[in-house]
């Protein structure tokens, strides 16, 4: 009898131990799931926020209360550029080189692109540095890009005198693209370039800080920084729109941040009221700043967008960038929201050995689009100690520009 209870004792022990071990499982497998479940509903939480964040940033696109604006900086073109775009029938075509950039332009309300150099046409002979003559058919290539706003008034403009200038105002003229900063009369020089999108109406100046030493015939051929002129315009172009835009020609090529001359210009057109700064010349990109006014107003300023398009011969001249932003109106009031900065890039290729007689193929890039695979067949990779690499590119970029505007 004594034997049989003890082992009815063991197997109750047993049993009772299994039940506990099944208990303790079960309780474990509770736990496991409800972290689990915890940790997906934070995520959960986290991923619908950047989702709406996301979504109304793409919504704001399509509002009527939105103008949206991307910027490119200078379309340089060298002999080795327009040698490449020379046709078998003696025109010109640059679409190639645009085309990664169609979709952008075309998409957005504005878009702006700077002019670098005169389009004075194959009758002043066609020349690069260091006095440039582009093509004229550029400015239709631009059009069908999708540009529809750009900057005249450079370093550049007066390389082929006024000739060039009516030449390029014709071609520009044959386009719906909106211009400034440069003039054939008087008559042209005192009016101020404005156009609607969605109600807003816009008001867009150019100045450049000069042009290479070259006195204009006229002394309305050109429009140059000057404190008065400036507070008079923008006074005048806040009389008759909604934003000012300016695009200001300026700063030291090869630099990577902004000049005296620039930070005075800066906080001048900022004082004025004026809106948006686009920063063009110095061939490098430069910061982008919120710049208070003396009435307590905001104004963006981009110091420098770089080369969108060049045949400069450093890495650095090939690293560029688009601005993208909103101008959204809201009851009485119109601000500018949404700032990107996307780095874009020029990539040719070719013969080092012949650098300055081939033709490379120039093609601008959006960052994101571009490759190390496609770095390592760039023409300035390994040349005169030139990296060409994704990784320089964006360690330049975030080193210039405030993470803020980069995505």
């Amino acid at each position: 009898m004594a034997q049989k209870k003890k082992r009815r004792k063991m197997r109750k022990r047993t049993r009772n131990r299994i039940i506990f071990g099944l208990i303790c499982l079960l309780i474990l497998v509770i736990l496991i799931n409800l972290v689990l479940f915890i940790g997906r509903s934070i995520q959960s939480l986290f991923n619908k926020d950047d989702t709406e964040k996301t979504t109304e940033v793409i919504s704001t696109k399509n509002k009527d209360n939105v103008v949206s604006l991307i910027g490119v900086g200078d379309n340089l073109i060298h002999d080795t550029v327009y040698a490449d775009a020379l046709q078998a029938d003696g025109s010109y075509d640059f679409s190639k080189m645009y085309e990664n950039f169609e979709k952008d332009a075309q998409n957005a309300d504005i878009a702006f692109i700077n002019q670098e150099t005169i389009l004075g046409g194959v009758e002043l002979g066609l020349s690069g540095y260091p006095t440039f003559n582009s093509p004229t058919e550029i400015a239709r290539n631009l059009e069908e890009a999708g540009f529809n706003l750009a900057n005249l008034a450079t370093n550049h403009c007066l390389d082929r005198s006024d000739t060039g200038i009516e030449n390029e105002l014709n071609a520009f003229g044959n386009t719906d693209i909106v211009v400034d900063g440069i003039y054939t009369s008087q008559e042209q020089f005192n009016s101020i370039p404005t156009f609607t999108k969605k109600g807003i109406t816009f008001s867009f100046l150019a100045y450049t800080y000069g042009t290479n030493g070259i006195e204009a015939p006229n002394s309305y051929n050109v429009s140059y920084f000057d404190d008065a002129l400036i507070q008079d315009e923008v006074k005048r172009a806040k009389e008759i729109s909604d934003v000012v835009i300016v695009s200001a020609h300026w700063g030291d090529e090869n630099t990577f941040a902004p000049s005296d001359y620039q930070k005075h210009f800066a906080q001048v057109f900022a004082d004025c009221g004026v809106d948006l700064v686009i920063g063009t010349h110095p061939h490098t990109i430069q910061p982008v700043e919120w710049i208070q006014g003396s009435n307590g107003n905001k104004m963006l300023c981009v110091y420098s967008l770089g080369n969108f398009i060049g045949g400069m011969l450093t890495t650095d001249n090939a690293i560029g960038g688009m601005i993208s932003l909103d101008f959204v109106k809201e009851k009485d009031s119109i601000s500018i929201q949404n700032v990107k900065w996307i780095p874009t890039f020029i990539h040719f290729e070719g013969n080092q050995n012949n650098i300055l007689e081939e033709r490379y193929n120039y093609k601008a890039y959006r960052v994101d689009q571009y490759s190390d695979e496609l770095a390592s067949k760039h023409v300035l990779n390994g040349y005169e100690g030139n990296v060409v690499s994704l990784n320089y590119i964006n360690s330049v970029t975030k080193d210039v520009i405030d993470s803020q505007f980069l995505e």
